[in-house]
């Protein structure tokens, strides 16, 4: 009984573990580094970074995070000269959070580290599993199962 549910449950506890370990090792690299954050606070960093600016239900709905989240890592990122609050230039009700040049920088070098993890990890796959899992891993996301 114990192999059946290990059997059925194999993508669900593989990711799970994959998803752990990457968090750990990204946060020991970044603690290495000198960060002065954790991998969930990363994610609303590169977020940014690939945008011109998002409210926080934005923020919120891309990484599929609560409100309450996105709001302590914006206020953490505001007080350390991170992020800036300004007005959305469409509706003057909504407000927008932008990288600072600061969190630019820091932005960079967290992509800089983020690529050279991924990098190291791809080196226990080769170039064609390395596509095939990203393949995977796409199409699991997108639901097309």
């Amino acid at each position: 009984m114990e192999d059946y549910l290990r059997q059925s449950t194999r993508i669900i506890a593989g990711v799970g573990s994959l998803r752990l370990k990457t968090l750990k090792d990204c946060d020991k690299l970044f603690r290495e580094k000198d960060f002065p954050f954790e991998m969930d606070q990363v994610q609303i960093l590169i977020v940014l970074y690939n945008s011109k600016g998002l409210s926080q239900q934005e923020i919120g709905s891309r990484l599929q995070r609560d409100k309450a989240s996105v709001n302590r890592t914006v206020s953490l990122f505001g007080k350390k000269g991170l992020v800036k609050i300004v007005q959305d230039k469409d509706d003057g009700r909504k407000t927008r959070v932008e990288l600072t040049t600061v969190g630019k920088e820091w932005a960079k070098q967290t992509v800089s580290i983020l690529v050279k993890y991924e990098q190291h990890l791809a080196t226990a796959l080769s170039k064609d599993e390395y596509r095939q899992f990203c393949f995977l891993l796409d199409k699991l996301i997108a639901g097309k199962v």
